[in-house]
């Protein structure tokens, strides 16, 4: 069988296997990436991939750590944005305006800031490549990368974002829609989904549920609102304490769960979400859209507030 780094060849499918090697490797953690570096045009005693919060919070660490000239962020956004307050902003509580700064605002002083998008990691040589070719070589890499957001994943996404009532508070384009999906509700399903792969907040599903549930009450609209959150999960949360917490609180709010419901589908033409029971394979099942309402009300009655993307 041929070595993984050998058999796959896409640029995106290089870097995971980049990935799996530096996995593998047999080391302490002050041992990795610190052996001989490679021929590059630049060299860093920290080198960090990704400019998210995530990214933007080490450099900054490091810098007190080593010096802000040993340190390196490789970012190819202009716009950096707190993501976390997104849901917030699916709920209409905060301006999408709010979320975002220049990139060259919040690289911390004196960390370079390396303007490209990583193609490729060269962890035997302490090496990375980028989109346009540039070699940088480290002593230390983090990688603060984040989470892709796969919409393909569900059939009918991304293009059924193209509906007024279908928004994800997952991505800048779509977060908006949630709030003016709530706005512009009526009666029926407000529907909330939690797939069953990683995202990049395990609590925002449920976060804009309770919010939009509170705006219903606010609004006179609650009596007519039918709130569904499925889950692809077991349970509404890992832990047992936290769990017995918000199951008070979904009794109390009158909020109905089905667990083992994953989105699969999203039939924006028709109004209907199909979600398949996980725990019975193939066995589906569909939402929709109240049929008193006129075809020209588009999901006049269903806001999917929080269609969460797959990884």
């Amino acid at each position: 069988m041929a070595p993984l780094v050998t058999a796959v060849s896409s640029p995106r499918s290089r870097l995971f296997a980049c990935f799996l090697r530096l996995g593998t490797q047999q080391a302490t953690p002050l041992q990795l990436h610190t052996g001989a570096c490679c021929t590059a045009k630049n060299h860093y005693e920290v080198l960090v991939l990704g400019g998210g919060s995530g990214g933007i919070t080490m450099a900054a660490r490091m810098k007190r750590k080593v010096g802000a000239e040993n340190v390196a962020i490789v970012e190819p956004s202009e716009k950096h944005f707190y993501q976390p307050i997104w849901t917030l902003v699916g709920a209409g509580a905060k301006q999408l305006s709010l979320s975002g700064r220049s990139t060259v605002s919040v690289i911390p002083s004196g960390v370079e800031w390396i303007q490209d998008r990583v193609a490729e990691l060269n962890p035997d040589k302490n090496c990375i490549r980028t989109d346009t070719g540039k070699e940088i070589s480290y002593k230390y890499l983090i990688i603060a990368l984040g989470i892709q957001l796969d919409y393909e994943k569900i059939k009918g996404l991304p293009e059924g974002f193209a509906y007024p009532k279908i928004g994800s508070n997952y991505s800048v384009k779509t977060v908006e829609k949630t709030w003016k999906a709530l706005q512009d509700f009526k009666e029926g399903n407000a529907v909330f989904t939690f797939p069953n792969t990683p995202v990049k907040c395990a609590g925002a599903p449920q976060k804009i549920m309770y919010l939009s549930e509170a705006y219903f009450r606010k609004t006179g609209k609650r009596p007519k609102a039918n709130v569904i959150f499925n889950t692809a999960l077991g349970a509404i949360f890992g832990v047992k304490k936290y769990a017995a917490a918000l199951q008070e609180i979904i009794k109390e709010r009158d909020l109905t769960v089905n667990y083992k419901h994953n989105l699969i589908e999203v039939r924006a033409d028709k109004q209907e979400a199909v979600f398949e029971n996980l725990d019975k394979p193939g066995e589906i099942k569909v939402i929709q859209l109240c049929e008193q309402c006129t075809s020209n009300w588009a999901f006049q009655g269903t806001a999917f507030g929080s269609i969460q993307a797959p990884h």
